[in-house]
Parts: structure tokens; sequence; C-alpha cells
């Protein structure tokens, strides 16, 4: 029997730490949460001036919890060992608590990264539970079950059922929904730029219109900005084909041309920092594609240990980390591997040390790092799957890279002018890599609503001089316009959220998730678009409980959490006061369904002023005449909100209007694409589409078996006559049928030695390939005139 028994979170995360520990060592895995608020009940109680949480232990957890208790019973010591962070510390406070484990004991483990020496080390220093950490917890835990029961029964009454705010997913929805109003509102505006081919000898460069009579050149929204401050004299944007002509029409009339202001100089550029969480999610999305929920799954296995042969290793430290911090022992690994690995010049005389962590930056130890830099990627090709190596290989390459001399360009800057008469100035301009430095190893990427990337090597000119005679060959114009400011991407969402303070990196992934899952967004080439409802939610915060989606109000409540991590103030009082708060918004307000005015639009009935008006019943937003209900006049809008017809929307006539018969127009809804009826809201006829996957029901034979999305967002297939037969899979099937009845056939284990796949239908058992392929679903539409039915 095992003297000493440890708590982990995860069974993974249990079993290379056992292996570390020995045979007087137990680990058990909590599975997450052991307590958590019921949610049947608000259970924050306020009474006699006291705050307290009620827990309970949800019934997933229940398993888990009653194997920790047995086990404790028995044992002689218990260590608490889960995660560095608030989450973890909450984590191992409620352990203590159900189990009746003091509290006041040094037993708490904590650890940065799952190695053997580092295990060790952590257990020969273990602590007291971080009684401040907890209350940092709880109170982040009482003000998102304040926002969430508080403020969605009013989203209920007043706007659709079944939806919710957040303390924090609310302000990110904001941001994705003004985004999209500013995309909206944007006007493109039309300006040119001309570039000049001049030529030295047999060499021919290309140069960019400088300055022209003495104003720079440059572009619309550059000149705006400068205007705003006053700023814009001597600044000038060619707006036009026909001033890019009188322009190019100049240049071509110099006869002479020279050099003037040559500069030459070099430039260095050093590495990017070691990852934290946040810049882990931004740079896995732009260089792997990986979306941030993906990335912190990926980072968690390799953090909690894989097998790679001659044992079982955490590859990786803590992954919810904002610090950027490494250990001396690593930067000492580090400056050996590039010595060893590129060569003296490569390497630093020193160690090279980030400073500058995010605000508020939570107690993890390190930034993100390989446990041991010696573990190339390419040594664990055959023990990882291709998504784990990609992102073991971009955190190895970006450590190293730190530990590696900058990069070092040759930079050439030269103006090209006339010799007399003229004021026009071209100015070319050439960057050369001279020495790649950390470039060997590692390129950071960038967002497309960034500046590019300035230590690109671009045109390399000729050796040019001043006083230097140049000829001009040609000069090239060239149209432009501009673009409006682009929508969210995983990355840049991240990215924005930190900036602004809100949240925290470790909460993003699942942030960005429930946004996702509630239908609030929508994502195209990786993307956020803001649906209808989650047009009508914010629109209704920022109407009624501004406060709410108020960037300013969330991250000064980010900061009072930090106080309370830091020991700095109690929770009870800050999370009373805005319980307070919020239930006087709710008293004072009177919040109704949002009806938004639309600019210079008149009812087609009555001539009085439009509105947006959102349906709750068909989660889509319609024009309706503001004097309703006196005045039913209603006018279409398309999928971005605007004011359209009947005939721009297009009805498809081949798909009728199942009440009225009239064309339906396609659109998209909480459970899929549907079409509508051309004449909604007075006629509210719709027609499903279906993803079907070419099997017919295995249980009532009558109905086909279609791709769905349960209200929990999770996909399965099921009978397209539901609810008549309710027959469902929650595993995709194989693309092949079943050899003894054409059944659909369930996917065999993962991994499994000899794959066996089993028939829906008639239960069969067909040995399959290890990966067999998968069906694809294809959209059909019942009703459609064109239509065969499969």
């Amino acid at each position: 029997m095992a003297k000493n028994v440890v708590i982990v979170e995860s069974p993974a995360k249990a079993k290379t730490i056992e292996r570390y520990l020995g045979e007087d060592f137990k680990v058990l895995a909590s599975y997450g949460h052991v307590r958590d608020l019921p949610r049947s009940d608000f259970a924050i109680d306020v009474s006699n001036g006291a705050v307290g949480l009620k827990y309970e232990v949800p019934s997933g957890a229940q398993k888990a919890v009653n194997a920790i208790k047995r086990e404790v019973k028995k044992a002689d010591s218990v260590f608490l060992a889960t995660d560095l962070d608030r989450e973890g510390e909450a984590i191992a406070w409620h352990v203590a608590e159900l189990t009746g484990v003091d509290t006041d004991e040094q037993n708490r483990v904590v650890f940065s990264e799952i190695t053997r020496d580092a295990i060790l080390a952590a257990f020969e220093e273990p602590r007291r539970i971080d009684g401040a950490l907890v209350d940092a917890q709880q109170a982040r835990r009482a003000v998102d079950r304040i926002v969430g029961y508080r403020l969605s029964p009013t989203l209920w009454r007043n706007v659709a059922s079944g939806i919710s705010a957040g303390r924090v997913q609310s302000v990110a929805l904001r941001m994705i929904c003004d985004r999209e109003d500013e995309i909206r509102a944007f006007t493109a505006e039309e300006y040119w730029s001309l570039h000049g081919a001049f030529e030295q000898g047999a060499t021919r460069f290309e140069t960019l219109l400088h300055s022209a009579d003495g104003a720079r050149v440059t572009d619309p929204k550059k000149w705006a900005e400068r205007a705003e401050k006053g700023r814009a004299d001597g600044y000038l944007v060619v707006r036009d084909e026909e001033a890019a002509e009188a322009l190019r029409n100049r240049s071509h009339a110099v006869g002479e041309w020279r050099v003037q202001n040559v500069q030459r100089r070099e430039t260095t550029r050093n590495p990017s920092p070691p990852f934290t969480t946040s810049t882990l999610q931004q740079e896995a999305e732009r260089k792997l594609g990986f979306a941030p929920g993906r990335t912190m799954r990926l980072a968690q296995q390799l953090y909690e240990g894989i097998n790679i042969g001659s044992e079982t290793v955490g590859l990786i430290t803590y992954m919810r980390t904002d610090s950027l911090n490494v250990s001396s022992a690593a930067l000492g690994e580090l400056t050996a591997l590039v010595a060893d690995e590129y060569g003296p010049r490569y390497s630093l005389d020193k160690p090279r040390r980030f400073k500058g962590q995010t605000k508020g930056a939570q107690e993890a130890h390190e930034a993100i790092r390989p446990t041991s830099a010696a573990r190339k990627p390419g040594q664990l090709a055959g023990r990882l799957d291709k998504d784990q190596l990609a992102m073991y290989e971009l955190i190895w390459k970006r450590t190293v890279a730190t530990q590696m001399a900058p990069g070092v360009f040759d930079s050439l800057r030269a103006d090209i002018v006339p010799v007399s008469g003229e004021e026009l100035v071209y100015r070319a301009t050439g960057q050369v890599l001279k020495f790649d430095g950390f470039l060997k190893v590692y390129r950071e990427g960038r967002d497309d609503d960034t500046d590019s990337d300035d230590a690109a090597e671009v045109e390399r000119l000729p050796d040019l001089t001043d006083g230097q005679q140049l000829s001009l060959g040609d000069v090239r114009a060239d149209q432009h316009f501009t673009s409006p400011p682009p929508r969210y991407t995983g990355s840049s969402l991240v990215k924005a959220l930190e900036a602004e303070g809100i949240g925290r990196p470790s909460t993003y992934a699942s942030i960005i998730q429930v946004l996702v899952n509630r239908e609030y967004v929508r994502t195209e080439g990786r993307r956020f678009f803001p649906t209808p409802l989650g047009e009508v939610v914010t629109a209704y915060l920022k109407q009624h409980f501004a406060e709410v989606v108020d960037a300013q109000f969330t991250a000064r409540m980010e900061s009072e959490l930090d106080e309370i991590a830091a020991g700095d103030q109690s929770w009870g009082p800050m999370v009373r006061d805005f319980l307070g708060e919020v239930d006087n918004w709710i008293s004072e307000r009177k919040p109704e369904r949002p009806r938004i005015p639309i600019e210079d639009q008149e009812c087609p009935d009555c001539g009085a002023g439009m509105q947006k008006v959102f349906s709750g019943k068909s989660r889509q937003w319609f024009a309706s005449c503001e004097r309703w209900p006196d005045c039913k006049g209603t006018l279409p809008l398309d999928q971005y909100g605007n004011v359209t017809s009947i005939e721009e929307l297009e009805p498809d006539e081949d798909v009728p209007c199942p009440n009225c018969g009239k064309g339906t127009i396609r659109r998209d809804g909480r459970f899929g694409p549907f079409y509508g009826c051309q004449d909604y809201p007075h006629c509210k006829g719709i027609v499903n589409v279906e993803k079907r996957i070419g099997f017919a029901c295995p249980k009532c034979g009558e109905g086909n078996l279609t791709e769905r999305m349960s209200r929990y967002g999770k996909p399965f297939y099921g009978c397209n006559r539901y609810p008549e037969c309710d027959f469902a899979m929650w595993t995709t099937p194989l693309a092949q049928p079943c050899p003894n009845c054409g059944g659909p056939l369930k996917p065999p284990r993962k991994n499994a030695k000899s794959p066996v796949a089993v028939c829906a239908h008639c239960e069969e058992r067909v040995e399959v390939d290890p990966q067999p392929d998968r069906v694809q679903a294809e959209e059909f539409v019942p009703g459609r005139r064109s239509a065969v039915a499969t």
C-alpha cells in the first residue's frame, strides 16, 4: 500500500509523475474541478454581510472524488500537485475541503515542467495552499455567475430564449460586432502610386514617387490620420487617374536625373521573446492554422507527458503563463546547443533575457519552452502525431532563436531628382540580408492588419552615389483602393483582448469556443463574422447594460481580481458590491428588444422611418416600420443587415415555400442553412437544408441519415424523420457500407492493432484499414423541384 497520495488533474499527468516518484507514491487524477456552483441555483449567498458560495460535486466528478477519498483515508501523507495557476490552486483547495486534508499543512506541490528532476525537486519544497489565489478564483467564478444568471434572463424575455451574457465573452463579441460595423460603414477611396524605373548602365531598378512640389505622397488613410491631428499640410494623395497621368507626364518630360541623399547603414534585428500563452495561440494560428482551442489541447498533451521510447516525459513547460522568464539551467543548455549546432558566430557571449511581462501577469514561473532543447523535433518525428510535432517544432525553434545572434542587414536609401526644373523626388530603397543570425531558425509570422516584416529582404540596388547621373526608362501608375479593417481571426482577437487587459490568456480559447458554440459568431476562412443573434445580443447589452460590454470596465475588474490574487484586497466585498450594482441596473432600467433606426429609409406603406428588428423565433433581422404595431410595413434585409429588395435577394423559385408556394431565400440559422419565405415576417414558412451522407436510416428504414448539430454544438448523424425516428450516431460513419446489409459502419477504435468496424444495423464486424475513409455529407434540399431524392 502506498504511503503517500498525490492529486493531479489529468490521468496522463498522473501516470507520468507516478513513474518518477516510485512505489511509495500513488498518483490520482481529479479529472479537473471536483466542485462547482450548481447550475440550478444562483449559489451566491450575501446574507448577514458575508459572502459565501454554495458548491456541489458534479455528477461527472463523483467517481473521481470517491476514489480520492478512499485513498486519502489510507495514506500517511497527501500532496496536492495540481497546476500552478489560480485554477490549479482552487482545485487543490476543493480537494482538501472534500477529503478533510489540512490546508494549513505544507502539502501543496507546484512545478512548471514534468521531468524527473523537476518533479523530485518540487516534492522537496512543498508549501501551504495560497489562500489569496483561491480567493481570486472564487471571486472570478462569482462575478461570472452574477453576469450570467442575472442578465441572461433579461435576454430571454426581450430577445430570444436560450441565449446568455458573459462577463468576458460579451466584450469579445462586441469587438467582433464593432469591427463588422466598421466594415459595413467603410467606403473605399481610390488612390494611385507612381513607380519610376531608372537605369544605371545595364542595371535597371524601380523606385517610388516620394514627393511632388514639396508635398510627400501618401495614401488616404495616413492622410486622414494626419488631418485629424491638424498635420496634413505638406502631404499629397494622388486620388485619380488624371492626377497620376499628369505626374507621369511631368516625369517623362524631365531630361536628366541625379542621385542625392544616399544613406547606407547596417541594421540589426533581434528575435522575439519566448512564447507566453497568448503569443503561442497567435503564432500557432498564423503559422499552423490552429485555432486557440486546438493549440491549447496540443500544448497540454506535450506538457503532461509523451512516451518517447526511452521514457515518458513532459516535452514543454507549463502552457498557461504570462512570464517571459527562462531558467538559468535552460539558458545554459540553449547556449551550448546553439554553439554546437550553428557555430560560435550564431551564439551569444551571455544569455539574452527578456523583460516586460504582461500587465496583471499571473504567477506561472517560466515562458513556454522545451523541457530539454537537446530533444530536437526530428528526433521525435516517430513519437508524436503530425499536429503534436508541428506544435513542438514551433516552440523549439522559437525558444532556440531567442539565444541566437541578431540578424544583420545592409540597407540603402537614395533620392533621385531632376537635375533642374520639376520638383519631383523618386526614392529607391533596398535591403540585403548580410548575416541571418536567428533567422536561420525562426521568422515570426504577421497578421494582415499589421505592417509587413521590416526585416524582409527587398530589392538589391546598384551602387549609388550622390551626384550620379541616371536616365528614366519608364513610369508606371498603379491604381489602388483603401481597404476596410480586416475581420478578427483567432490570433488577432487574442492579441486585441490581451492589449485591452480583458480576461486572461488561459481563458481566451474557451471564450472563443463559447462564441462559436452559441452561434454568436461563425467562422469563414479563419475569420469571425457575427451572426444576427450575436449582433442583437451586442445591441441589447450596449443599449441597456453598456458596462458589461465596456472594455475598460471589464479590464478594471480584471485588475481587482489581480489585487485579490496578490492578497491586497478581500474577495467578499468585491463580489457583494458587484452583485448590488448589477441588481440596481436591472431594477432601474427597463430593457426591451432592440429596435435600431435605419438611416434614410422610409416605410413602403406609410412613409415613416424604418427600424431593424430581431425575430427571436427565426433568429434573423428584418426591417419594420417605426410605427409598429399601427403600421405593419416591412422591408427585406441582406445578410449584412442592409435594406435591399426581394429581387436583389434572388429568391429560389425551385424551392417553394411550404406555406404559400412563393420562392424562398437561402439563409443561415441556428442549426445550419435553411430557405425562408420571401414574404417573411408575414409568412414564416421554411425549408431546412439537409446534409445527407448516402445511407438510409438503419432503425426505421424509411428516412435518410443526415449530419446534424446538437444543442451543445456537437455533430452527430440522425434520421431526417426525427422526432418520429430517434436514431443517432455520435461518430462519423465510414464511407464504405456494410458488406452484409449495406448499412453504415461505425469506425474502429483509434490505434487498434486489428481495426474492426461494426455495422450500426446488423452489427456485422468488418475488418477495415487502420485509417479508413469517412463519409462526406452532401447538401440536399427537400422539395426542390430539380432535386432527386436519394
